[in-house]
């Protein structure tokens, strides 16, 4: 169950991937628009059990959702294996995200989020501090958007010095196809993103260095809704991969999701219930 719970980790408690117009731009929107589906659902809590392949409970696990009766602020306990415990501050203002805070074995995680005027992303502000060690650095994200709102470009910079240029490349729809990574001039990672007819994210793929070719980080299929009912979790650097699969209530809210291994053998589950 290492496994599950470290992937619970990384959906729960951080970014996890470092695609910028995905990780900014794509789940920032579908973090908003969960916002608005648990208020016009009048939902104040939330809370979440895991469960081994073996269908037992996993053992340290626990995951509570908290919000506001203003529905402000989110907050979200979560225990893992090992006695890892974290808490997560949510902070909304006119139905958008405004901070998160993480806090997580003395480590303290602050994200400021800046919106334009029509309400799409510009600006990201990281803070990191370690209470152990008295340390802090800063990552700052300052999205460029056309006229229309389209994402254009970034500069990811941090610690006010390591600057990264982040441009995007669109297709003949106007979606972003294309994310390249420049220092210097020079293009250091590349991202590609596809799409179904629907124009929903399928695909975001990149050169694979283990095995030497384009494959997928992340893949992503839909219901009729437009709900993911299935994402594909390619690890990092090697050919391996988890399948997770998401059932949703009559309300739209997720209440299980489902892991599998490349072999499509359980690895565990996570259920939701709502109040």
């Amino acid at each position: 169950m290492r496994i599950l719970l470290s992937i619970l980790c990384v959906v729960f408690l951080s970014n996890g991937y470092s695609q910028y117009f995905f990780n900014d731009i794509v789940s920032t929107q579908l973090s908003n628009e969960q916002y608005k589906l648990l208020r016009s659902a009048k939902i104040h809590k939330i809370k979440a059990i895991s469960f081994d392949s073996d269908n037992s409970l996993s053992e340290g696990f626990a995951l509570e959702e908290d919000i506001s009766p203003d529905g402000k602020r989110i907050t979200l306990s979560a225990s893992l294996s090992g006695g890892k415990t974290s808490f997560t501050n949510r902070t909304y203002e006119s139905g958008k995200l405004k901070k998160v805070q993480l806090t997580s074995n003395g480590i303290e995680t602050k994200t400021a989020y800046s919106y334009t005027e029509k309400g799409q992303i510009n600006q990201l502000l990281f803070t990191t501090t370690d209470t152990a060690l008295k340390s802090s650095s800063t990552e700052l994200h300052e999205w460029n958007n056309t006229e229309s709102g389209q994402p254009l470009s970034m500069l990811k910079i941090k610690n006010r010095t390591d600057t990264l240029f982040i441009v995007l490349v669109t297709d003949e729809k106007g979606l972003v196809a294309e994310e390249h990574w420049k220092r210097k001039n020079r293009d250091i990672e590349t991202y590609y993103y596809y799409y179904d007819t629907k124009n929903q994210l399928t695909d975001i793929v990149r050169y694979n260095a283990g095995l030497k070719k384009l494959i997928p980080d992340f893949q992503y299929e839909f219901d009729t809704t437009g709900r993911v009912r299935q994402m594909i979790q390619v690890s990092m650097g090697s050919a391996s991969y988890l399948i997770w699969k998401y059932t949703y209530n009559e309300k739209g809210l997720k209440i299980k999701e489902t892991c599998f291994d490349k072999e499509k053998k359980l690895v565990g589950r996570i259920e939701y219930t709502y109040e």
